[in-house]
């Protein structure tokens, strides 16, 4: 993707919100929950060291702005509504 963001902005590609319930119904793409979770792809100039490319981050329901980057959809999210990174069991 060449997509880079600027100043302390990061863009993430949100998981796949689940298409099926547990009960094996087929939910409509209006009725999934919005993911608030993803992978971070690219990030700008101005984010600290805490983010890097590959971190999977939770962030703010609606945090930052929907792009269509070729057949992608990611998210430009300013670093500020970053809420968590997961990271390994072993740096806790």
């Amino acid at each position: 993707m060449n997509l880079q963001p600027l100043g302390d902005l990061v863009l993430v590609r949100p998981i796949e919100a689940k298409e099926q319930t547990a009960g094996g119904l087929y939910l409509p793409d209006t009725a999934r929950e919005t993911p608030a979770e993803g992978t971070v792809l690219a990030v700008g100039a101005d984010v600290g060291n805490g983010v890097a490319v590959g971190d999977r981050v939770i962030y703010k329901q609606f945090a930052g702005d929907e792009l269509t980057v070729g057949e992608d959809k990611v998210r430009l999210i300013p670093v500020a509504d970053l809420l968590a990174r997961y990271v390994d069991g072993d740096a806790i």
